[in-house]
């Protein structure tokens, strides 16, 4: 009969093996995974009519299972950029009714130091823009495009026209206003990171064509913004 010193040192010996090859079976699906991944990110984009399928995935950061539709993931999203870029945080989605046009929409909440704002996917579904934004004194705005979504081609520019309402001594005023966004690079490498996405934003007054915003933003499969400019 073995003693209770020899079993003690079998059971440690037996959970030790159970450990390790816990350690390799996860590191095995861990590989598995970001292949997977890496399918997934690759068949979004058609290089020989030079298409891509942009889900909101990309923009927050999120899991993509590469369904070529725009869905609302939930959590929150930390943007890659460097810390000295100032990264947000998405939040969401909410439910929000829009003090304008009455309509109750999903958003995300959108935040980092001294900036709140509030993102909505458009009704076409083709782009995702701010509802609300404290920058500005901004109460509301309706149907912007900020950053792209769904099907887009390389070069493509896209003219986004929409209203802001601006908070006025109580009362709200609306402004039209004019966003374009275009597809600069539409899957390339970037810090390491492949397939991601490099798009041309500017925003301006419709009425007389005064230039308010010009960015220049890159996007990273898992890590949502990587590159401001």
């Amino acid at each position: 009969m073995r003693g209770a010193g020899e079993a003690d040192f079998t059971a440690r010996a037996i959970a030790g093996v159970m450990l390790a090859l816990a350690f390799i079976f996860g590191i095995a699906i861990a590989r598995a995974e970001a292949v997977l991944d890496e399918a997934v990110w690759a068949a979004s984009y058609d290089a020989a009519i030079q298409t891509r399928f942009i889900p909101l995935e990309l923009i927050l950061g999120a899991h993509w299972d590469g369904r070529r539709e725009i869905v609302l993931p939930a959590g929150d999203f930390i943007e890659g950029v460097p810390p000295k870029m100032n990264p947000s945080t998405w939040r969401g989605p909410v439910e929000w009714r829009h003090p304008q046009t009455g309509a109750l929409l999903m958003v995300y909440d959108r935040s980092r130091h001294g900036v709140v704002q509030k993102f909505a996917v458009r009704t076409d579904r083709t782009a995702i823009g701010r509802v609300t934004d404290n920058r500005f004194e901004i109460g509301s705005c309706d149907q912007e495009g900020k950053y792209p979504l769904g099907l887009w081609r390389q070069g493509e520019t896209r003219q986004f026209d929409y209203l802001c309402w601006r908070a006025n001594g109580g009362d709200a005023s609306a402004a039209d206003m004019v966003t374009t966004i275009t597809i600069e690079k539409i899957d390339f490498s970037y810090g390491g990171a492949a397939h991601s996405l490099q798009i041309h934003w500017i925003l301006k007054q419709k009425k007389d064509g005064r230039e308010l915003d010009n960015r220049v933003y890159v996007f990273s499969p898992g890590r949502g913004m990587v590159y401001v400019r």
